[in-house]
């Protein structure tokens, strides 16, 4: 599908297709509690091109004609509704303007995937010509009527609109917040207690999504520097507004996938991405390449254990905790073989997933047998079959 108002041109620059303005109106009704962003959207999404908002900022920006329009230097993002809400763009002084800092939807971006370039569909002028934005006044700067107009300068419709009623159409914004407060932001849990920080931020620009947030979460879990990936929406900010709530209990979090910090898994993976999502019970938005698939059948059966079966006693806790800090102390072993479900429940270990080969299955069984004992090991893992 191609937005109405489409920016972005040429194939060259951007092979994947932009979703429709009509894909991010609501599917249902308006949210009942006017506090609750987290929109129901159609799944008809996918995924362009994510990468860690640490990368885009400071990220040269130039047009279609390659004259350089400034930098990127913050993102706006709406945590709890998922979303890039503007990119702010610093001129330096290139058109003359020295110093003025320029407000843009997300969505007007192209991507350049093989230079990782930023691209904007707008000439010199156009830019020049767009208002200011004052960053020192950024909660100002950030309501919506402000942003309604940033997003109407450049043709675009704010993703925070519902249109359906076309003469009043109602305004559902969120909380806007620096991209760069939000990293480093701590994460508390349900039960009150630090669980992490905000890494660092997965976003798509020409989506004008946040994909994950990252949470370091390795010194809570006790297995060094591991990272979890999380779905936008699993998040609140907590009252006071300086830290985020995520409301899972430690064991919750240990079972939910997990990474070292020198092995990023690849976010541009919809079946990965969607993985993550469903392990924290959220619907991705974007379709994937697991969607209906035997092996989510299977996964349905009653006799197939979730990590929702999980036993809670402290030796069954205690027996996948120290399963997965092997797992992943495990050199050589790929993404899928460290995000195995591994499930104690009344001693007994089951053992799910796609691995790479035999013998990372062999490697993560042989661990298993160690640490539960022989006879209380259920290896379901399967080997993932190349196309």
């Amino acid at each position: 599908m191609k937005p109405k108002l489409s920016l972005i041109t040429g194939a060259a620059i951007l092979s994947v297709a932009l979703p429709s303005y009509a894909a991010d109106r609501y599917e249902t009704g308006r949210p009942t509690n006017k506090s609750d962003q987290r929109f129901q959207m159609k799944r008809s999404e996918r995924l362009a091109f994510p990468a860690k908002a640490s990368e885009i900022m400071g990220k040269e920006v130039n047009n279609l004609q390659n004259e350089k329009l400034g930098k990127v230097d913050e993102l706006g993002v709406d945590v709890e509704a998922g979303r890039v809400a503007l990119v702010v763009i610093s001129s330096g002084g290139v058109l003359g303007v020295g110093g003025k800092t320029i407000a843009v939807p997300p969505r007007a971006f192209s991507y350049d995937p093989s230079t990782k370039a930023l691209r904007l569909d707008v000439n010199k002028e156009k830019f020049k010509g767009a208002p200011a934005f004052d960053v020192s006044k950024w909660d100002e700067a950030s309501q919506t009527n402000q942003l309604f107009e940033t997003y109407r300068y450049y043709g675009q419709e704010p993703y925070f609109a519902d249109l359906r009623d076309i003469k009043t159409p109602a305004y559902h914004l969120g909380r806007v917040e620096k991209a760069s407060k939000v990293i480093g932001m701590p994460v508390v849990n349900k039960e009150n207690k630090k669980c992490g920080d905000i890494d660092n931020l997965i976003v798509d620009l020409p989506t004008g999504r946040i994909v994950h947030l990252v949470v370091s979460s390795g010194g809570f879990l006790g297995i060094g520097d591991a990272l979890n990936a999380v779905p936008p929406s699993a998040f609140r900010y907590t009252a006071e507004r300086d830290s985020l709530l995520l409301d899972i209990s430690k064991e919750e979090l240990a079972r939910a996938p997990y990474f070292k910090r020198s092995e990023w898994p690849n976010f541009n993976d919809p079946a990965y991405s969607g993985k993550v999502y469903r392990s924290y019970g959220v619907e991705p938005y974007f379709s994937t390449d697991a969607d209906n698939t035997a092996r989510n059948v299977r996964d349905r059966q009653e006799d197939r254990l979730t990590p929702l079966d999980q036993g809670t006693s402290d030796a069954d806790v205690l027996t996948t905790r120290r399963i997965r800090q092997e797992i992943l102390a495990r050199e050589g072993l790929s993404v899928n073989a460290r995000n195995v479900k591994v499930i104690t429940a009344n001693g007994r270990v089951t053992l799910r997933g796609p691995v790479n080969d035999q013998t990372e299955k062999q490697a993560i069984a042989d661990i298993a047998n160690r640490i539960a004992q022989g006879g209380n090991v259920d290896n379901q893992i399967e080997v993932k079959r190349e196309p």
